[in-house]
Order: structure tokens, then C-alpha cells, then sequence
């Protein structure tokens, strides 16, 4: 498989959303509801670009997040998230631990093939 978008996302709206705008842009697409999982398989396949979802998998994002930038190999993955107004406060201390950016929810939505088409080149 080509290298593609990993997606840590509990969220099946933001999933679906993921794959379709992916799909579109024929880049692949695996999602994750475990940070070990996606660590495990990014070790190998080496995405071009890590979705979080800091929403519904807000201690899973961290996790993955901190070990990604540990791993000598992984540690250029760049790693975007999202977030919903009511966890706003999450979004510095992401940011802080080495997220890329992260966008609220509806922001993410209209953004998202904007950023995909940016890291995939």
C-alpha cells in the first residue's frame, strides 16, 4: 500500500469523513481506535499524516501523540487533530505535545481535503 493517512478516530462521522475525502483524492486511508494499534502498523507502512481525534479518544490521542515523537523513525510524521468547543482547553496542551495543529471540529470538516492534499504531495 502506498503511504497514506492513519486516523486514531472513535468519531464515525469524522471517520466516514476521513475516508470519503481520501478516497476522493485516491489516498489510502486506515483508521485506529487504539494508539498501539496505529503505532504498530505506522512503524512499518510509515503514514504521511496522523488524524487524532482529542474528542472521543482524547488519553489515546496523547498516548499515540508522545510515542510518535519518541520514535526515531515517526517522529517527522506530521500529526493533526480536532477538537469540539467543549474540550477547547485540550487543544494548547496538544499543540504543546507536539500536534501539528489542532482544529476545531467544524473547521476540520472544511478543511480536511485542504490537508490531506497538503501532506500527500
Amino acid at each position: 500500500m502506498r503511504r497514506g493517512v492513519f486516523a486514531l478516530v472513535k468519531d464515525m462521522n469524522a471517520a466516514s469523513q476521513i475516508s470519503k475525502c481520501a478516497s476522493g483524492l485516491h489516498v489510502g486511508v486506515r483508521n485506529f481506535d487504539e494508539a498501539r494499534k496505529l503505532l504498530d502498523q505506522a512503524a512499518g507502512e510509515k503514514p504521511f499524516l496522523l488524524i487524532l481525534d482529542f474528542e472521543k479518544c482524547e488519553a489515546e490521542a496523547f498516548k499515540a501523540l508522545k510515542e510518535l515523537r519518541e520514535n526515531a523513525d515517526l517522529k517527522s510524521v506530521p500529526a493533526v487533530g480536532f477538537v469540539t468547543q467543549e474540550k477547547i482547553m485540550v487543544k494548547p496542551e496538544a499543540e504543546k505535545a507536539g500536534c501539528s495543529r489542532v482544529y476545531m471540529k467544524t473547521e476540520f470538516g472544511r478543511e480536511l481535503p485542504n490537508l490531506i492534499a497538503r501532506y500527500a504531495v
